[in-house]
Formats: C-alpha cells, structure tokens, sequence
C-alpha cells in the first residue's frame, strides 16, 4: 500500500475547476469494449434517453475523506445487484438535476438534503443497456456518515476512501456473461475484494482522473 494523501474539505472546494473536467477520455478507459466502439464510431445516438442524476457524496470519518456506493437489490431489470452511486430518475416536483440527485440520495441512503453541499457536475453518460443519460455530481456531506439503506432498493450501502481509489485501487478485467458467452470489461478492484464495472467505473474513473489533475497527486496506480 502506498503512503496516504491528506486531502480537506477546502482541497476540494478551492481546487476542483469542473470547466476543466476529463469527459470521455477519462470515461473511456474503463468503458466495457462494445461501448467504447459504439463511441469511437459515432454511434452515440439515444433516443428519449431517461434521465438520472448521481451523486458521489464526500464525507469526512475518522480523519478520511470517504464516499458511499450502493449494492443494489435484485430485481428485473438491466442494473440488478450491481454497485453504483447513490441516484435516480429526475421527477416533475425536482428544480433541476442537482436536485435529483440529493433527492435520491435521501430516498436511498438517508443523505438529508440540506446537508449536502454540490460542488459540480462531472460529465454526462449515457448507458445503452438501460437507455439512461445520467448525470454526476460530486458534493460534500457536513454531516456524520449515519446512513441507512433503503430496504427496498439498497442491499448494502459500502464505504470507499478517497485515497483508496487514488493510490490502492486496482484496474483489471473481469469476466461476465452475455447471451451464454464470456466477456472482458475493465473493472475497478478494491482491497476489500469489490469490483466496480460499467458506467460506475466510467464515473468512478472520471472522478480519480479530475482529482489527480486538479490536485496534483501522484499518477501511478498499480
């Protein structure tokens, strides 16, 4: 493991430029290979997309600066028992899609809205499997991390420190099965053995890219 990197509420604040955000470059990299050709060919073409909005929500524990991602429950439906953020559907009674964001976040972590502080929006992704355009947002939390999961949609809400993701975090391949046959998709793999794939990992990569730069770290991740 390599030694630890203090970053503060105020890091965040006064360095993260979100007009200065990677976009697809950084989505890219761990995007499942179909969907980076559907790209790279010009084939992003959605039509009347559902929108959701995300939030990557920061929190401070014990001195670390984390964040929550969720197991979803099982259910029918294309993101069934896999890991994401906390999000949602936009609503008609929703301002925007900040918004939508801390109100799912309520629905499915208990996050109180007007704890959260959003400091911006990274870029929008879209997801074919699901026809969903999301939105992500990264925000703060000023408030203890007492959060429950939404029995109904959460099986388990799982907590990740920053530096985690920035200096231990792995990238490798894992192997999943579509129509009886096996395929490769980059995937994030963290100490406790959890793998993090699709448009989370698309996200989630994003985000450690937007760190690395805005803040100087360093860039080796093994």
């Amino acid at each position: 493991m390599k030694s630890s990197i203090h970053i503060t509420f105020d890091d965040l604040r006064e360095k993260l430029d979100f007009t200065q955000i990677p976009g697809w470059i950084a989505q890219k990299t761990m995007a499942p290979p179909d969907r980076q050709k559907m790209i790279d060919q010009g084939r992003f073409n959605a039509k009347k997309p559902k929108i959701a909005a995300v939030l990557i929500l920061i929190y401070e524990e014990n001195g670390l600066l984390k964040f929550p991602v969720i197991h979803r429950n099982t259910y029918p439906g294309v993101h069934s028992n896999q890991i994401g953020f906390p999000g949602g559907k936009i609503e008609k009674g929703d301002k925007d899609m900040a918004d939508t964001a801390k109100r799912e976040s309520l629905e499915e972590i208990n996050a109180q809205p007007d704890k959260i502080e959003i400091l911006g929006e990274l870029s929008e992704l879209f997801i074919p499997p699901s026809n969903f355009l999301v939105f992500p947002y990264v925000g703060i939390y000023h408030h203890p991390p007492d959060f429950s999961p939404c029995d109904y949609e959460v099986k388990e809400i799982i907590p990740i420190t920053l530096n985690e993701v920035l200096l231990d975090s792995k990238r490798t391949l894992l192997v999943l099965e579509h129509q009886n046959k096996p395929y490769q998709v980059p995937a994030f793999e963290l100490n406790n053995g959890m793998k993090i794939w699709g448009a989370t990992a698309m996200m989630l990569n994003e985000f450690y890219t937007f760190l690395q730069n805005s803040l100087h770290l360093p860039t080796e991740n093994s």
